[in-house]
């Protein structure tokens, strides 16, 4: 999400794709990258839970969340 500076509508689509993965983690460092990350979440049916996150080990320690019994 770093260098991400708008998200138009064929890439919103995307985002409610159904797919394998159990959560979709997106990282980014900066403000804007929240705010486009929570634009395009908020338009769509996401197909798993997904969150944004400023830091990797949070956004990968949530995602193994989803592996512990």
């Amino acid at each position: 999400m770093t260098n991400t500076q708008s998200v138009i509508r064929q890439t919103k689509s995307v985002f409610s794709i159904k797919c394998t993965a159990s959560r979709i983690a997106l990282l980014g460092s900066s403000p804007v990258n929240r705010v486009v990350a929570n634009y395009a979440m908020a338009r769509r049916t996401l197909p798993c839970p997904t969150r944004f996150f400023t830091s990797r080990n949070e956004a990968l320690s949530w995602l193994l969340e989803a592996r512990l019994p």
